[in-house]
């Protein structure tokens, strides 16, 4: 388009319905769920008022705000001169730009985001299973798929602290720090074995609990011990389910001598303290920004 030419009704259409999508839309990686009024584009042979670009200016600088980037555009008044560039090379940029943010948010760090632990179990001095339990709600379905839109992740982590140098609590250090940080997210799992994946995809969850990652140990003393970590969704809330397991059979043995027959079997504790975190990237909702509404965190079930 050059200067004088006239505006076509489908010069803005791809501007607007795209911001109307982010700003609105539902479902899975759907948008944000924000009921801002983004006005329709105007018919073919229709006059472009002073509404309408009041309307896209609004919904750009809400956008822009959230992904903490410039707005092209300028507010106009009736009566103004609309620059040619806004239903050209700005438009098909700024759509360029906001649709590759909201389609990978994982691949975005300029926005304002926080990483905030939100639960933490720990035991010490334990033998056999431990597990325990999550529960981490919105308000609704739409709440919860916006957050995950929004780049919003639950990340699961844990660790053990054993000062002893005990073979069997050095083998839980091992296992648990090769958990790493295990991620909930709208990105899609890098690979569908639970032994090497490190992140599932939050709309691939089902209505009960699927082991999404498994970790066991490395010591062949110990190869029977192993940590998974589970989540189911019902409705609006997600469970999170982490189990550490010291599977394996304490060693024992038998004899006879002086005295008669005799028989020992050895120690089965986990000496040091196992610690399950659950932490969550989320957003810091700027002022005059899309308001991206956090969970509830709870722990329904302790380690």
């Amino acid at each position: 388009m050059a200067s004088g030419s006239q505006i076509q009704a489908s010069d803005l259409s791809s501007l607007r319905n795209t911001m109307n999508t982010i700003l609105n839309g539902t479902g899975t990686h759907g948008g944000y769920s924000q009921s801002h009024t983004v006005a329709a584009n105007p018919s073919v042979g229709a006059t472009i008022d002073d509404s309408y670009q009041d309307s896209l200016y609004s919904a750009a600088a809400k956008i822009a705000n959230f992904y903490n980037i410039s707005n092209p555009f300028t507010a106009v008044n009736a009566g103004d001169v609309i620059d040619w560039d806004d239903y050209a090379d700005d438009a098909a940029s700024f759509v360029s730009s906001i649709n590759t943010l909201f389609n990978s948010p994982w691949n975005y760090s300029n926005w304002d985001t926080s990483v905030q632990n939100e639960t933490s179990e720990t035991e010490s001095n334990w033998n056999g299973s431990r597990v325990t339990i999550t529960k981490i709600e919105w308000a609704n379905v739409n709440t919860m798929n916006a957050w995950f839109a929004a780049g919003g992740e639950i990340r699961v982590s844990a660790s053990h602290n054993d000062t002893s140098g005990n073979q069997q609590g050095t083998s839980w250090e091992q296992l648990t720090g090769e958990l790493g940080t295990f991620t909930y997210s709208v990105r899609p799992q890098d690979t569908s074995s639970t032994d090497t994946r490190t992140r599932y995809k939050h709309s691939d969850l089902t209505g009960g609990y699927v082991v999404h990652k498994r970790e066991t140990a490395n010591d062949s003393d110990y190869s029977a011990n192993y940590l998974e970590v589970s989540a189911y969704v019902t409705g609006d809330t997600i469970y999170v389910k982490t189990e550490l397991n010291d599977a394996h059979v304490a060693r024992s043995g038998s004899g006879s001598g002086y005295g008669g027959p005799w028989s020992w079997t050895g120690s089965d504790s986990v000496p040091g303290t196992s610690t399950v975190t659950l932490a969550s990237k989320r957003m810091t909702n700027p002022g005059g920004s899309v308001n991206i509404t956090n969970p509830t965190w709870t722990v329904t079930d302790a380690l």
